[in-house]
């Protein structure tokens, strides 16, 4: 009540009533006041109380975690998770980078010495048998230095016997096979003559070229460890006397002969107008390398490096055998460093990329519509011929798509839409490439499967021990996969190699040859 209403009333009474009415209300407000000033002390007081506890909680804490810090630097270690090596959790429930860890990890202890036969130890060799399956007698026809034909009757003595071991099948015992070589005097200009050998260096006993063949099979095709192929050729074969060296000397032996053929290849996808490129991760002797893929529709190289960049295609010599290419693969940055006629980026892996997009925001329309572009595509070039397709078309309405904010998009903090939106701008122009060219695939699902052996080798056997058993391997595959490739079988192909002794540039011309 202000002073104006009290002058309007005329009543001294009336007045009075209306002061105590305004002061009873005055007190009641105080009143509530006080009451809830008087909650907020006794809440401060309980939180303040709280604080205190918290805070002598925490003290403890602290006291109890250095206590704990000093009894682990007491025990002399850290925390250590459980594996299959200090526990019984089974390696199928580890991590794969633990898994290829423990591979080559033991519980033994170091002795210090170099690995394999040590100095002193009993050797082992093959022996000759003393009841061969079949002698071939190996005779002077023609001196090499006069071409004069040496006479039937010409004295001629036998000067060296080789004994060759090789299989006859499962459950079948090995054939022995006795090359005796002769040597003479040649009537016409009495020249010592030797025959020719047909065994190559070997001196005393050899392994057959069907037992060196199944040995670099089961190796390099199957990616059977040695232990495992010396139980087989053992158990199967019935090789008796065959160890892990073996199978080591028959690779290492076969490889050297194998080397022009692997180097040919480079040369023949030269020729061809398309090849893809792709590379995986896997370790030589205890280190992450990768393993490198060059192939076409026909052929296929397969080297290994240290480095995932452009150092490791200088020093494989691969730069100049790609200039005229048109090359499809992934969106590895170092592609598209390469002096290349063009470029395809893999289709399958942006539909993935995509996908995952999809998948964590299904709410927006940016990602489907990405991927409903790129299956067009995909699908106009399996239906239509190329000249009835419009490229510019596509080309503009994936601009119009990359030019899209998808910042919104993103979930919390991430920035996934906006990465793949990046990466797609990067190689914008090399994502419809195969709309222009026949012989252009969309995908680089070639490359990957001419690879994907790589990653059974290494479930397997875990890593490659030394550089040159990762050489071999990837020799002997580039040409098992490049015969494969051609309609023939991968083990005749190594069965050629093999069983010729000394193999041209020109052998895979040779081997296609011999079906025609």
């Amino acid at each position: 009540m202000t002073y104006k209403d009290l002058s309007s009333l005329t009543d001294p009474l009336e007045a009075i009533r209306s002061l105590f009415a305004e002061m009873t209300s005055v007190k009641e407000a105080l009143s509530a006041a006080r009451s809830e000033v008087s909650n907020l002390n006794r809440n401060n007081t309980r939180q303040l109380v709280e604080i205190k506890g918290l805070r002598t909680e925490l003290e403890s804490v602290k006291k109890e975690n250095e206590q704990l810090k000093s009894e682990i630097e007491r025990l002399g270690g850290t925390k250590v998770e459980k594996d299959s090596t200090n526990s019984s959790v089974p390696p199928t429930k580890q991590p794969f980078s633990k898994q290829i860890a423990q591979h080559t990890r033991s519980l033994r202890k170091s002795s210090g010495k170099k690995s394999g036969g040590q100095e002193g130890h009993e050797g082992h060799s093959l022996s000759k048998s003393d009841d061969p399956t079949a002698t071939e007698a190996h005779k002077v026809r023609i001196c090499p230095h006069c071409g004069a034909v040496i006479p039937d009757g010409t004295p001629q003595t036998c000067v060296r016997t080789v004994q060759v071991t090789d299989i006859t099948g499962p459950m079948q015992p090995c054939s022995i096979t006795e090359h005796k070589y002769y040597a003479a005097v040649c009537p016409k200009c009495h020249g010592n003559v030797k025959a020719g050998s047909v065994t190559g260096l070997c001196r005393k006993v050899m392994y057959g070229p069907h037992l060196q063949t199944m040995v670099v099979y089961l190796s390099v095709v199957h990616s059977i460890p040695y232990n495992r192929i010396v139980e087989i050729m053992r158990d199967v074969f019935m090789v008796t006397t065959f160890s892990e060296g073996s199978v080591k000397n028959i690779l290492s032996k076969n490889n050297s002969k194998a080397t022009p053929i692997y180097d040919s290849i480079l040369s023949y996808i030269e020729k061809s107008k398309t090849a893809g490129m792709d590379e995986t991760g896997a370790y030589i002797n205890n280190r992450l390398c990768w393993f490198w893929c060059l192939q076409c529709p026909g052929y296929c190289y397969v080297f290994a490096d240290e480095s995932r960049g452009i150092e490791a295609l200088e020093r494989h010599d691969i730069l100049g055998h790609i200039r005229n290419l048109i090359l499809y693969t992934d969106r590895h940055s170092t592609y598209f460093n390469l002096e290349v006629r063009n470029h395809q980026v893999c289709l399958v892996h942006l539909l993935r990329n995509l996908q995952y997009l999809c998948d964590i925001n299904g709410e927006q329309h940016w990602s489907f519509d990405m991927q409903e572009l790129l299956r067009e595509a995909i699908h106009l070039k399996n239906t239509k011929p190329l000249k009835e397709i419009d490229v510019g078309d596509f080309r503009k309405r994936m601009r119009s798509l990359l030019d899209v904010d998808v910042s919104p998009f993103e979930c919390k903090e991430k920035k996934d839409f906006q990465t793949l939106q990046r990466g797609l701008i990067k190689c914008e122009q090399y994502i419809f490439t195969f709309l222009e060219h026949d012989e252009v695939p969309h995908h680089n699902n070639s490359s990957e499967g001419a690879i994907r052996i790589l990653k059974v080798k290494t479930k397997v056997a875990g890593c490659f021990r030394t550089n040159d058993g990762a050489n071999e391997f990837a020799s002997f595959h580039s040409i098992a996969e490049t015969a494969k490739r051609n309609g023939f079988s991968k083990f005749k192909a190594l069965y050629k190699l093999v069983s010729d002794m000394a193999p041209k540039e020109n052998f895979f011309d040779e081997l296609f040859a011999e079906d025609d």
